[in-house]
Protein backbone atom coordinates (compact mmCIF):
# COMPACT_ATOMS: atom_id res chain seq x y z
CA UNK A 1 0.00 0.00 0.00
CA UNK A 2 1.39 3.35 -1.08
CA UNK A 3 1.02 6.18 1.44
CA UNK A 4 2.27 9.78 1.56
CA UNK A 5 5.81 8.77 2.42
CA UNK A 6 5.83 6.46 -0.59
CA UNK A 7 4.43 9.25 -2.77
CA UNK A 8 7.28 11.56 -1.77
CA UNK A 9 9.83 8.82 -2.36
CA UNK A 10 8.37 7.80 -5.71
CA UNK A 11 8.23 11.39 -6.91
CA UNK A 12 11.87 11.92 -6.06
CA UNK A 13 12.96 8.59 -7.59
CA UNK A 14 10.42 8.15 -10.36
CA UNK A 15 12.95 6.52 -12.68
CA UNK A 16 13.34 3.63 -10.23
CA UNK A 17 9.57 3.06 -9.95
CA UNK A 18 8.08 3.25 -13.45
CA UNK A 19 4.79 1.48 -12.55
CA UNK A 20 3.65 4.45 -10.43
CA UNK A 21 2.52 8.01 -11.15
CA UNK A 22 2.43 10.79 -8.57
CA UNK A 23 -0.06 13.67 -8.83
CA UNK A 24 0.54 16.92 -6.90
CA UNK A 25 3.02 15.09 -4.68
CA UNK A 26 0.23 13.26 -2.82
CA UNK A 27 -1.75 10.82 -4.93
CA UNK A 28 -0.05 7.73 -6.35
CA UNK A 29 -1.50 5.92 -9.35
CA UNK A 30 -0.56 2.96 -11.43
CA UNK A 31 0.94 3.61 -14.85
CA UNK A 32 -2.22 2.53 -16.63
CA UNK A 33 -4.06 5.58 -15.25
CA UNK A 34 -1.89 8.07 -17.11
CA UNK A 35 -4.89 9.19 -19.22
CA UNK A 36 -6.87 10.03 -16.08
CA UNK A 37 -3.90 11.95 -14.73
CA UNK A 38 -3.60 13.92 -17.97
CA UNK A 39 -7.30 14.81 -17.91
CA UNK A 40 -7.13 16.07 -14.32
CA UNK A 41 -3.88 17.94 -14.88
CA UNK A 42 -5.29 19.62 -17.98
CA UNK A 43 -8.49 20.61 -16.19
CA UNK A 44 -6.55 21.98 -13.21
CA UNK A 45 -4.30 23.90 -15.61
CA UNK A 46 -7.36 25.54 -17.17
CA UNK A 47 -8.88 26.33 -13.77
CA UNK A 48 -5.63 27.73 -12.42
CA UNK A 49 -5.20 29.97 -15.49
CA UNK A 50 -8.74 31.37 -15.11
CA UNK A 51 -8.20 31.71 -11.37
CA UNK A 52 -5.04 33.76 -11.89
CA UNK A 53 -6.92 36.14 -14.20
CA UNK A 54 -10.05 36.42 -12.00
CA UNK A 55 -8.24 36.86 -8.69
CA UNK A 56 -5.74 39.23 -10.27
CA UNK A 57 -8.52 41.43 -11.65
CA UNK A 58 -10.30 41.45 -8.28
CA UNK A 59 -7.09 42.45 -6.51
CA UNK A 60 -6.40 45.27 -8.97
CA UNK A 61 -9.99 46.51 -8.80
CA UNK A 62 -9.89 46.68 -4.99
CA UNK A 63 -6.43 48.27 -4.99
CA UNK A 64 -7.29 50.97 -7.56
CA UNK A 65 -10.85 51.53 -6.30
CA UNK A 66 -11.75 54.10 -8.99
CA UNK A 67 -14.98 55.22 -7.27
CA UNK A 68 -13.56 55.17 -3.71
CA UNK A 69 -16.24 52.73 -2.55
CA UNK A 70 -14.16 49.64 -1.79
CA UNK A 71 -12.29 50.74 1.32
CA UNK A 72 -14.42 48.47 3.47
CA UNK A 73 -13.69 45.48 5.66
CA UNK A 74 -15.44 43.24 3.14
CA UNK A 75 -13.19 44.47 0.32
CA UNK A 76 -10.05 44.02 2.43
CA UNK A 77 -11.02 40.43 3.28
CA UNK A 78 -11.85 39.71 -0.35
CA UNK A 79 -8.43 41.03 -1.33
CA UNK A 80 -6.87 38.78 1.31
CA UNK A 81 -8.70 35.75 -0.11
CA UNK A 82 -7.77 36.69 -3.65
CA UNK A 83 -4.09 37.02 -2.75
CA UNK A 84 -4.12 33.53 -1.21
CA UNK A 85 -6.02 32.08 -4.18
CA UNK A 86 -3.69 33.78 -6.63
CA UNK A 87 -0.65 32.30 -4.89
CA UNK A 88 -1.93 28.72 -4.90
CA UNK A 89 -3.21 29.06 -8.47
CA UNK A 90 0.18 30.25 -9.63
CA UNK A 91 1.94 27.25 -8.04
CA UNK A 92 -0.54 24.78 -9.57
CA UNK A 93 -0.26 26.43 -12.97
CA UNK A 94 3.53 26.31 -12.70
CA UNK A 95 3.31 22.62 -11.82
CA UNK A 96 1.25 22.02 -14.97
CA UNK A 97 3.74 23.97 -17.07
CA UNK A 98 6.56 21.77 -15.79
CA UNK A 99 4.46 18.63 -16.30
CA UNK A 100 3.44 19.32 -19.90
CA UNK A 101 6.95 20.48 -20.80
CA UNK A 102 8.48 17.25 -19.51
CA UNK A 103 9.88 18.73 -16.30
CA UNK A 104 8.99 18.20 -12.66
CA UNK A 105 8.18 20.60 -9.84
CA UNK A 106 9.16 19.67 -6.31
CA UNK A 107 6.28 17.82 -4.57
CA UNK A 108 7.30 19.35 -1.24
CA UNK A 109 6.85 22.84 -2.70
CA UNK A 110 3.38 21.98 -3.96
CA UNK A 111 2.24 20.38 -0.71
CA UNK A 112 3.65 22.96 1.69
CA UNK A 113 2.73 26.05 -0.31
CA UNK A 114 -0.79 24.86 -1.09
CA UNK A 115 -1.24 23.95 2.59
CA UNK A 116 -0.11 27.44 3.54
CA UNK A 117 -2.56 29.10 1.15
CA UNK A 118 -5.35 26.74 2.25
CA UNK A 119 -5.01 27.90 5.85
CA UNK A 120 -5.17 31.50 4.64
CA UNK A 121 -8.21 30.62 2.55
CA UNK A 122 -10.01 29.20 5.59
CA UNK A 123 -9.16 32.24 7.73
CA UNK A 124 -10.21 34.73 5.05
CA UNK A 125 -13.55 33.06 4.33
CA UNK A 126 -14.37 32.69 8.02
CA UNK A 127 -13.60 36.35 8.75
CA UNK A 128 -15.56 37.45 5.69
CA UNK A 129 -18.68 35.58 6.76
CA UNK A 130 -18.23 36.73 10.35
CA UNK A 131 -18.00 40.34 9.14
CA UNK A 132 -21.28 40.00 7.23
CA UNK A 133 -22.91 38.37 10.24
CA UNK A 134 -21.85 41.21 12.54
CA UNK A 135 -22.93 43.95 10.11
CA UNK A 136 -26.43 42.49 9.69
CA UNK A 137 -27.30 40.55 12.84
CA UNK A 138 -25.70 42.83 15.48
CA UNK A 139 -25.23 46.11 13.58
CA UNK A 140 -25.20 48.48 16.57
CA UNK A 141 -22.58 46.66 18.60
CA UNK A 142 -20.58 45.81 15.51
CA UNK A 143 -20.57 49.44 14.34
CA UNK A 144 -18.71 50.36 17.54
CA UNK A 145 -15.96 47.87 16.73
CA UNK A 146 -15.74 48.54 12.99
CA UNK A 147 -13.36 51.50 13.24
CA UNK A 148 -10.97 49.62 15.52
CA UNK A 149 -11.15 46.48 13.37
CA UNK A 150 -10.59 48.44 10.19
CA UNK A 151 -7.63 50.27 11.72
CA UNK A 152 -5.66 47.12 12.51
CA UNK A 153 -7.14 44.63 10.03
CA UNK A 154 -4.45 44.90 7.36
CA UNK A 155 -1.66 44.53 9.92
CA UNK A 156 -3.35 41.49 11.48
CA UNK A 157 -3.84 39.82 8.10
CA UNK A 158 -0.20 40.46 7.17
CA UNK A 159 0.85 38.97 10.52
CA UNK A 160 -1.33 35.92 9.79
CA UNK A 161 0.53 35.43 6.49
CA UNK A 162 3.89 35.47 8.27
CA UNK A 163 2.87 33.27 11.22
CA UNK A 164 1.19 30.58 9.12
CA UNK A 165 4.07 30.57 6.66
CA UNK A 166 6.53 29.97 9.50
CA UNK A 167 4.34 27.27 11.07
CA UNK A 168 4.07 25.39 7.78
CA UNK A 169 7.62 25.83 6.47
CA UNK A 170 9.83 25.54 9.59
CA UNK A 171 8.84 22.03 10.85
CA UNK A 172 9.98 20.16 7.69
CA UNK A 173 13.48 21.57 8.18
CA UNK A 174 13.62 20.69 11.87
CA UNK A 175 11.92 17.27 11.97
CA UNK A 176 13.72 14.03 11.13
CA UNK A 177 13.13 12.81 7.60
CA UNK A 178 11.17 9.79 8.75
CA UNK A 179 8.72 12.11 10.58
CA UNK A 180 8.00 14.44 7.65
CA UNK A 181 5.33 12.19 6.03
CA UNK A 182 3.44 12.08 9.32
CA UNK A 183 3.72 15.85 9.59
CA UNK A 184 2.33 16.25 6.05
CA UNK A 185 -0.47 13.85 6.89
CA UNK A 186 -1.38 15.88 9.99
CA UNK A 187 -1.30 19.16 8.04
CA UNK A 188 -3.59 17.81 5.32
CA UNK A 189 -5.93 16.26 7.87
CA UNK A 190 -6.22 19.57 9.72
CA UNK A 191 -6.97 21.39 6.45
CA UNK A 192 -9.75 18.94 5.55
CA UNK A 193 -11.28 19.16 9.03
CA UNK A 194 -11.14 22.96 8.97
CA UNK A 195 -12.83 23.08 5.57
CA UNK A 196 -15.66 20.84 6.78
CA UNK A 197 -16.06 22.92 9.96
CA UNK A 198 -15.99 26.10 7.87
CA UNK A 199 -18.83 24.80 5.69
CA UNK A 200 -20.88 23.94 8.79
CA UNK A 201 -20.17 27.39 10.27
CA UNK A 202 -21.21 28.99 6.99
CA UNK A 203 -24.56 27.20 7.13
CA UNK A 204 -25.23 28.23 10.75
CA UNK A 205 -24.24 31.89 10.31
CA UNK A 206 -26.17 32.22 7.09
CA UNK A 207 -29.31 30.92 8.78
CA UNK A 208 -28.98 33.67 11.41
CA UNK A 209 -28.34 36.31 8.74
CA UNK A 210 -31.40 35.25 6.74
CA UNK A 211 -33.63 35.37 9.83
CA UNK A 212 -32.38 38.84 10.74
CA UNK A 213 -32.89 40.21 7.23
CA UNK A 214 -36.40 38.81 7.03
CA UNK A 215 -37.35 40.42 10.36
CA UNK A 216 -35.81 43.74 9.31
CA UNK A 217 -37.64 43.68 6.01
CA UNK A 218 -40.95 43.22 7.82
CA UNK A 219 -40.26 46.20 10.10
CA UNK A 220 -39.23 48.44 7.22
CA UNK A 221 -42.29 47.57 5.18
CA UNK A 222 -44.50 48.56 8.11
CA UNK A 223 -42.67 51.80 8.92
CA UNK A 224 -42.04 53.02 5.38
CA UNK A 225 -45.18 55.15 5.16
CA UNK A 226 -44.50 56.76 8.56
CA UNK A 227 -40.87 57.91 8.33
CA UNK A 228 -39.01 59.41 5.41
CA UNK A 229 -35.75 58.20 6.89
CA UNK A 230 -36.77 54.64 6.09
CA UNK A 231 -36.06 55.36 2.41
CA UNK A 232 -32.38 55.29 3.25
CA UNK A 233 -33.01 52.31 5.48
CA UNK A 234 -34.64 50.44 2.62
CA UNK A 235 -31.68 51.28 0.36
CA UNK A 236 -29.25 49.94 2.95
CA UNK A 237 -31.43 46.89 3.44
CA UNK A 238 -31.49 46.24 -0.31
CA UNK A 239 -27.71 46.53 -0.46
CA UNK A 240 -27.34 44.10 2.44
CA UNK A 241 -29.76 41.69 0.78
CA UNK A 242 -27.70 41.73 -2.40
CA UNK A 243 -24.59 40.96 -0.39
CA UNK A 244 -26.32 38.16 1.47
CA UNK A 245 -27.72 36.66 -1.74
CA UNK A 246 -24.21 36.64 -3.12
CA UNK A 247 -22.95 35.15 0.12
CA UNK A 248 -25.64 32.46 -0.09
CA UNK A 249 -24.41 31.42 -3.54
CA UNK A 250 -20.87 31.61 -2.14
CA UNK A 251 -21.71 29.33 0.78
CA UNK A 252 -23.82 26.91 -1.27
CA UNK A 253 -21.16 26.49 -3.95
CA UNK A 254 -18.47 26.19 -1.28
CA UNK A 255 -20.37 23.45 0.56
CA UNK A 256 -21.18 21.49 -2.61
CA UNK A 257 -17.60 21.52 -3.85
CA UNK A 258 -15.57 21.45 -0.63
CA UNK A 259 -17.27 18.97 1.70
CA UNK A 260 -17.15 15.95 -0.66
CA UNK A 261 -13.52 16.57 -1.55
CA UNK A 262 -12.50 17.02 2.10
CA UNK A 263 -14.29 13.84 3.17
CA UNK A 264 -12.72 11.87 0.33
CA UNK A 265 -9.26 13.09 1.26
CA UNK A 266 -9.82 12.26 4.93
CA UNK A 267 -10.77 8.72 3.95
CA UNK A 268 -7.80 8.54 1.58
CA UNK A 269 -5.41 9.64 4.31
CA UNK A 270 -6.67 7.42 7.12
CA UNK A 271 -8.57 4.43 5.77
CA UNK A 272 -6.30 1.38 5.68
CA UNK A 273 -8.92 -1.23 4.80
CA UNK A 274 -10.54 0.53 1.82
CA UNK A 275 -9.93 -0.25 -1.83
CA UNK A 276 -6.82 1.83 -2.47
CA UNK A 277 -7.21 2.12 -6.23
CA UNK A 278 -10.77 3.46 -5.97
CA UNK A 279 -9.72 5.91 -3.27
CA UNK A 280 -6.82 7.14 -5.36
CA UNK A 281 -9.06 7.78 -8.35
CA UNK A 282 -11.71 9.43 -6.15
CA UNK A 283 -9.08 11.70 -4.58
CA UNK A 284 -7.69 12.48 -8.03
CA UNK A 285 -11.01 13.67 -9.43
CA UNK A 286 -11.90 15.44 -6.17
CA UNK A 287 -9.00 17.87 -6.64
CA UNK A 288 -10.51 19.97 -9.49
CA UNK A 289 -13.92 19.93 -7.78
CA UNK A 290 -12.48 21.24 -4.51
CA UNK A 291 -10.39 23.74 -6.47
CA UNK A 292 -13.41 25.21 -8.31
CA UNK A 293 -14.33 27.81 -5.60
CA UNK A 294 -11.01 29.57 -6.14
CA UNK A 295 -12.15 30.26 -9.70
CA UNK A 296 -15.88 30.80 -9.25
CA UNK A 297 -15.99 32.99 -6.14
CA UNK A 298 -13.95 35.99 -7.40
CA UNK A 299 -16.05 35.99 -10.57
CA UNK A 300 -19.17 35.89 -8.41
CA UNK A 301 -18.16 39.00 -6.48
CA UNK A 302 -17.01 40.86 -9.58
CA UNK A 303 -20.22 40.32 -11.54
CA UNK A 304 -22.84 39.94 -8.79
CA UNK A 305 -22.30 43.12 -6.78
CA UNK A 306 -22.89 46.44 -8.51
CA UNK A 307 -20.03 48.41 -6.95
CA UNK A 308 -17.45 45.76 -7.81
CA UNK A 309 -18.77 45.42 -11.35
CA UNK A 310 -18.70 49.18 -11.95
CA UNK A 311 -15.19 49.41 -10.53
CA UNK A 312 -14.05 46.51 -12.73
CA UNK A 313 -15.49 48.10 -15.88
CA UNK A 314 -13.90 51.44 -15.02
CA UNK A 315 -10.52 49.79 -14.36
CA UNK A 316 -10.59 47.75 -17.56
CA UNK A 317 -11.56 50.81 -19.60
CA UNK A 318 -8.68 52.71 -18.06
CA UNK A 319 -6.30 49.92 -19.06
CA UNK A 320 -7.74 49.80 -22.55
CA UNK A 321 -7.77 53.50 -23.31
CA UNK A 322 -5.10 54.67 -20.89
CA UNK A 323 -2.16 53.92 -23.17
CA UNK A 324 -3.95 55.36 -26.21
CA UNK A 325 -4.89 58.53 -24.36
CA UNK A 326 -1.37 58.88 -22.99
CA UNK A 327 0.02 58.61 -26.53
CA UNK A 328 -2.47 61.23 -27.76
CA UNK A 329 -1.64 63.50 -24.83
CA UNK A 330 2.07 63.12 -25.48
CA UNK A 331 1.57 63.92 -29.18
CA UNK A 332 -0.54 66.98 -28.34
CA UNK A 333 2.04 68.16 -25.83
CA UNK A 334 4.80 67.82 -28.43
CA UNK A 335 2.71 69.68 -31.00
CA UNK A 336 1.87 72.35 -28.45
CA UNK A 337 5.51 72.82 -27.49
CA UNK A 338 6.49 73.07 -31.17
CA UNK A 339 3.73 75.62 -31.75
CA UNK A 340 4.92 77.62 -28.73
CA UNK A 341 8.47 77.61 -30.04
CA UNK A 342 7.27 78.71 -33.48
CA UNK A 343 5.21 81.52 -31.96
CA UNK A 344 8.15 82.65 -29.85
CA UNK A 345 10.40 82.63 -32.91
CA UNK A 346 7.84 84.68 -34.85
CA UNK A 347 7.54 87.13 -31.98
CA UNK A 348 11.33 87.39 -31.87
CA UNK A 349 11.58 88.07 -35.59
CA UNK A 350 8.83 90.72 -35.40
CA UNK A 351 10.59 92.39 -32.50
CA UNK A 352 13.85 92.42 -34.43
CA UNK A 353 12.16 93.98 -37.46
CA UNK A 354 10.58 96.70 -35.33
CA UNK A 355 13.95 97.37 -33.75
CA UNK A 356 15.59 97.69 -37.16
CA UNK A 357 12.86 100.07 -38.31
CA UNK A 358 13.19 102.23 -35.21
CA UNK A 359 16.94 102.42 -35.71
CA UNK A 360 16.53 103.39 -39.35
CA UNK A 361 14.09 106.17 -38.42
Amino acid sequence: MVNISEAFRLENTSSQHPPFLVVFGLITLQQKYVAEKDVVMGFVALLSFVSIIANGILLVVIAKDPFKQLRTITAILLAFNSAANLSSSFVLFLDNVFYWSGGKLSPELIVYFCSFTSYLYVIGNFLHTLNTYGAIVIPVRYAILVLKIRKFLVQCLALAWVVILLLVIIPPYTLPKNKIPYYVKCVLTLICVLLVLLAITFGYLYTKIFQRLYARRQRLSLAFHLKRSTVRGRAISKKNQNIVKTLFVHVLFFMITTIPGSVIFLIYLHCTTCDRVKLQLAALFAIPIAYAPLVFLPLLWLFRLKQYKRAMIKTLRFWRYGGFLRRISKTLNIQGSLADQENRSREGSCTKELHDVSVAV
